[in-house]
């Protein structure tokens, strides 16, 4: 028996299989064959510097113009200074590939559903649906469709990667050598990947769509709720509408809340009033867990790249951010104030590197000036800023995807009808080959809506054909441009321009100036539907009714400019009201993370904040959701139990806080966890494990616990009618027996015991062999915050459930589900008015490279909300200087 992920969510399966795979036949002496490889892999590096990257000194290297400047920090923070774009960015591609190569290396082979040529088999079903979906053809019509100078920024970046690749040919670091000698693509020189190319950097961008910008699982999991449950109404209250006072980042009445001029449709309709014509699916219990795996590969992908999103099928937990921005009038320099902490899954290393790019003299032919974090594998700088302006982002989660329901030509199955006419199913042919065994060669059928997803899984081969439509392969996207126009906008209007072309995934762009000037921007493809203008359930492909009628004009999408209140805030929350003209999306976060922070904002002194006030929010643990649930919580508990009343009194005495030390934050997370499911699971059965513990479930226990005679209190596997006040003292004394049991002694319960975090290197370091692990992981640390917090580090909570598919599978219990699985990704602060003064931090530290100093070298720092400088002056960064490289051609 084994405690982890479950069968369908293996988030270890494809590595776990290489490692048996390589090791076939060695069972008796396995465990020492890998510490030996360790040894090994561990001797070369110390000894030979084998993938460290060279800091200082002087490297050649082919295609240069001219010499570049290359200086790191004591943090590793990287500072690039050219001549020419074309230097700059061939610069950037070979530093990104001194300290992530291997990161970029898995990552492309996401992208493009190239797995299993490295992890074998159990990578297959990962590719196939990659390959379904067509990220990497796709990314060919957002290159195809750039403009000339985002295409170069590609290419010399793409030569940047390969000289280093040619510099460093048959040692490169412990992972490609792990890697190849288990894999067997290689000896201990590791195996050699393909040269780098710009398609490899512009499909990265699909897997942030899919990340970011999706819903489709939420929309499976209505279906299966609807099947269960019997009952759409009963479905759409497990979801709660948006409170109506609940904080909104551009609410009516201001400039851009409704576009200039919007001419769209009424807001949507509310929930259960779908007008979909679309047969329901039969769902037996085979095609429900068939579905369900379907919705579940793109997590598989998504886990191996450090980018989990923790949620299962419900939202986008784990996928948040924070981010505001602060007029020069309230602030206490006079400058304006940005702060933002996107949150993503954690791996090891970060999934951003820190870096600057620097032409030597600023000019049109050279305009570049900016500083923050990229991706590695991608040209130019995603969040930051330049000498003029600075910009963060957090995520909207506009409805971009739709599933369609297909009907197939009973004349002829090669096609499928649509209003009344026989279309062919388009087909492409795709190779997926595998390590250690054949090549797998599938089909994929579109429609004009999209792939058919049924060909991911073979027990859906007879059933009706389901097609998704996602604006991220519907239309040529011009995400990268925006973010090359970025990095070198100088003002409000320059800011609104570069955003025009961005398509997904759409992100709540702020925005802040030297003048002092603050402003917000909502970009992105959001679809305008005919019919039901909701996409929260399956659509009718056939009678051309349901269709996509166009996007939301850029013109008409939110934005704001120094706004009354002298403060912008987005954390997920409702981005715009019911007034808007046009439908967005409705599964927003509830809005406390957002709340909390424009309270603290507001209870500043007037002309008083700071850069260390925005530094202190954003590690701020009060979870402002309590403050509704424990009054309604206390009233009614009654619990039987020496413990259970012992855990009731933390519970009454807790400040909502949530450090390492509070023993009420543990009594108050545990107990509210219980209680959920222990309202839910009777009715939703499995489908229990990817809702229980998502904000749509803390909304629906506050609308519970304030109607006592709800149906959700009655326990349906039960003869008897259980109430509330039965249901509330169960929860707690069941809470607080299972944390005697897995803690201790009460003295023991304490938050930190719970909440921690282990920042795990996503392919080698989950391969279930210790040393391995060892070798790659950070170890454990107690963290604070809490989810729903706005120091908002999240948790897998679906471990603590069966996996009806997996008999195997031992459920988690309440002393490892709580284990930190998502969150802040780097928090940056800005003065506008100091630019010199930005501070920063990243969840690990710079390099990819297990024995390099900067491997993990940031965790304490951003464990304990500490940061490190971003200086930007270049007299600055010399100062800062630990060592200097010169790139010469």
């Amino acid at each position: 028996m084994r405690e982890g992920p479950s069968g369908r969510q293996k988030r270890e399966t494809a590595v776990v299989r290489l490692v048996r795979w390589g090791l076939r036949g060695l069972r008796v002496v396995a465990i020492l064959v890998v510490v030996a490889l360790v040894a090994v892999v561990g001797l070369l590096a110390a000894v030979t510097g084998r993938g460290l990257p060279q800091a200082s000194g002087t490297l050649r290297i082919d295609g240069l113009h001219a010499p570049v400047t290359v200086i790191r920090d004591q943090a590793g923070i990287i500072q690039i200074r050219a001549d020419d774009p074309h230097d700059l960015f061939l610069a950037q591609g070979y530093v990104h590939a001194q300290e992530r190569m291997w990161q970029m290396e898995v990552w492309r082979r996401i992208s493009s559903g190239r797995l299993s040529e490295i992890f074998g088999e159990d990578s297959v079903d990962t590719d196939r649906f990659i390959r379904t979906l067509g990220w990497r053809q796709a990314a060919q019509r957002d290159l195809d469709a750039m403009p000339q100078d985002a295409r170069d920024a590609l290419e010399w970046y793409a030569d940047g990667v390969n000289a280093w690749l040619a510099d460093n040919e048959g040692s490169l670091g412990p992972a490609f050598v792990v890697a190849g000698l288990l894999a067997g693509t290689g000896g201990l020189g590791g195996y050699t990947p393909e040269p780098w190319t710009p398609l490899d950097s512009a499909a990265w961008q699909k897997v942030q769509a899919w990340n970011l910008g999706g819903n489709m699982d939420t929309e499976i999991f209505r279906l299966l709720a609807d099947a269960r449950l019997g009952d759409a109404a009963r479905t759409d209250a497990l979801f709660p509408a948006y409170g109506p006072g609940a904080p909104v980042i551009t609410p009516s009445g201001l400039p851009g809340s409704g576009g200039a001029g919007a001419t769209g449709t009424a807001t949507a309709p509310a929930r259960g009033a779908t007008g979909s014509t679309a047969a329901p699916l039969a769902l037996s219990s085979e095609i429900a867990s068939a579905w369900r795996d379907v919705a579940e590969l793109g997590d598989r992908a998504l886990a191996l790249g450090g980018l989990d999103t923790a949620a299962g099928l419900v939202g986008s937990r784990g996928i948040g951010s924070n981010n505001w921005v602060v007029a020069g009038s309230k602030s206490a320099t006079g400058g304006a104030l940005l702060a933002n902490d996107p949150h993503l899954g954690f791996s090891m290393p970060s999934v951003w590197i820190m870096n600057g790019l620097r032409c030597r003299v600023v000019s049109d032919a050279c305009p570049y000036n900016v500083t923050g974090v990229s991706f590695p594998g991608v040209p130019a700088v995603v969040l930051g800023h330049n000498d003029r302006i600075a910009w963060g982002a957090t995520n909207v989660g506009p409805d971009v995807q739709d599933l369609y329901r297909e009907t197939v030509d009973p004349a002829d199955p090669t096609r499928y009808l649509y209003q009344g006419t026989s279309l062919p199913f388009e087909v492409r042919t795709e190779t997926i080959k595998v390590a250690g065994g054949d090549d797998v060669t599938i089909q994929v059928r579109s429609t004009r809506h999209g792939p058919i997803l049924n060909d991911v899984d073979k027990r859906l081969a007879d059933e009706a054909p389901v097609a998704l439509q996602w604006t991220s392969t519907r239309e040529p996207d011009g995400a990268f441009t925006s973010i090359l126009r970025l990095n070198t906008a100088r003002d409000f209007e320059g800011f609104r321009a570069a955003l025009e072309g961005y398509g997904s995934p759409s992100q709540n762009f702020v925005y802040a100036d030297v003048d002092g000037n603050i402003g917000y921007q909502f970009p992105g493809l959001v679809p305008v539907r005919d019919g039901d203008p909701t996409g929260d359930r399956i659509r009718d492909g056939a009678s051309g009714t349901e269709e996509w009628t166009g996007y939301i004009p850029f013109d008409d999408l939110p934005w704001q400019l120094n706004p009354p209140s002298g403060f912008i805030v987005s954390a997920n929350n409702a981005a715009v009201d019911g007034e808007y003209p046009y439908f967005v999306g409705d599964d927003w976060d509830p809005g406390y993370r957002a709340q909390r922070i424009a309270d603290l904002l507001i209870a500043a002194p007037a002309g008083s904040l700071t850069p260390a006030d925005l530094r202190a929010i954003q590690v701020d643990t009060y979870v402002l959701r309590a403050d509704r649930i424990v009054p309604a919580l206390v009233a009614e508990a009654r619990p039987a139990t020496e413990d259970g009343r012992l855990l009731l009194d933390r519970i009454k005495r807790w400040d909502r806080t949530c450090g390492i030390d509070s023993t009420g934050c543990a009594a108050y997370i545990t107990t509210e966890f219980t209680l959920i499911r222990a309202i839910f699971e009777d009715e939703l059965g499995s489908l229990a494990r990817d809702y229980v513990g998502s904000p749509f479930s803390w909304q629906a226990l506050i609308a519970a616990l304030e109607d006592p005679s709800s149906p959700w209190w009655d326990d349906t596997s039960t003869s008897g009618g259980e109430r509330a006040r039965e249901v509330i003292s169960s929860a707690i004394d069941r809470t607080a027996a299972a944390l005697r049991s897995a803690l201790g002694a009460p003295g023991r319960w304490t938050w930190g015991r719970l909440h921690t975090v282990n920042f795990r290197e996503q392919t080698l370091g989950v391969s279930g062999v210790g040393p391995l692990e060892w070798y790659f992981n950070s170890g454990a640390r107690q963290v604070a915050g809490a989810d729903g917090a706005v120091n908002n580090n999240y948790y897998q909570t679906w471990r603590a459930f069966p996996d009806p598919e997996d008999p195997d599978f031992v459920p988690a219990g309440l002393d490892s589900i709580f284990r930190v699985s998502n969150g802040p990704s780097y928090r940056l602060t800005v003065d506008m008015s100091a630019l010199d003064e930005a501070r920063i931090v990243i969840t690990t530290g710079q390099s990819g490279n297990p024995f390099d100093r900067h491997y993990g070298d940031l965790i304490d720092d951003w464990a304990t909300g500490g940061t490190v400088p971003l200086p930007f002056s270049w007299d600055a960064i010399e100062a800062s200087a630990a060592s200097r490289l010169m790139l010469t051609p």
